[in-house]
């Protein structure tokens, strides 16, 4: 089993997603995600959906190419993009990167999506969300400490995931915090910066959004 299982849903899409695949992560192809997968010369390890925006000759393709296919009737209690994470959490990867996630016209799905990152913290593997302008992991508290590197995302905001995170400590920010409260309803912690090379996030209760982002060029 790969360490890491990437799903790419069927959203925005660029070369640089594109660039984030390893040549050993099982890729998990989520309806239109699938033909993000093929146009970047990858052939999907899974494809699940229930294909409302693939077109026939796609998934012919995928079925010459024997790539094993979940389809999901269109009336159903979860999104396609679930399935997949519930399919990838039931493999135990250490990390589950999930690509073509956010933008799009679906707004729903994409906060659904970010909802995804608590299932997958509460089955205690990572998760990330990620595209050209932004990354996304949720830190889950109990006085865990996850540490952010310098890179071309030059923000970071913490959003409350649940009504109250507290004990909230950042070091190597440009506005640190020392055991603070962060609630959802009055967004404190947007457009932070980094002024090390390494920045550290601890939580002692609650969860918290993570997402690390930047311009338009």
């Amino acid at each position: 089993m790969s360490q890491r299982i990437v799903i790419v849903a069927g959203g925005c899409w660029s070369e640089e997603e594109a660039a984030l695949l390893r040549s050993d992560d099982m890729l998990v192809g989520v309806d239109a995600g699938a033909v993000h997968l093929l146009e970047a010369g990858r052939v999907p390890d899974l494809v699940v959906g229930d294909f409302d925006t693939v077109s026939v000759e796609t998934y012919r393709q995928l079925q010459a190419k024997g790539v094993p296919i979940h389809s999901l009737p269109t009336a159903k209690d979860v999104t396609d993009t679930h399935h997949a994470v519930d399919w990838a959490l039931a493999r135990r990867p250490q990390q589950i990167l999930l690509l073509g996630a956010l933008g799009g016209s679906r707004f729903d799905h994409a906060l659904a999506n970010l909802f995804l990152l608590e299932r997958m913290a509460d089955a205690g593997i990572s998760g990330l969300i990620q595209d050209a302008h932004n990354r996304i992991q949720l830190h889950p508290g109990n006085n865990t400490v996850i540490t952010v590197e310098a890179s071309p995302f030059r923000y970071l905001s913490l959003l409350a995931l649940t009504t109250r995170v507290e004990g909230v400590t950042l070091r190597g920010f440009r506005y640190p915090l020392q055991e603070a409260v962060l609630i959802r309803d009055f967004p404190l912690g947007i457009s932070n910066e980094l002024e090390v090379e390494k920045g550290h996030i601890q939580v002692r209760t609650g969860k918290l959004l993570l997402i690390e982002s930047r311009d338009h060029p």
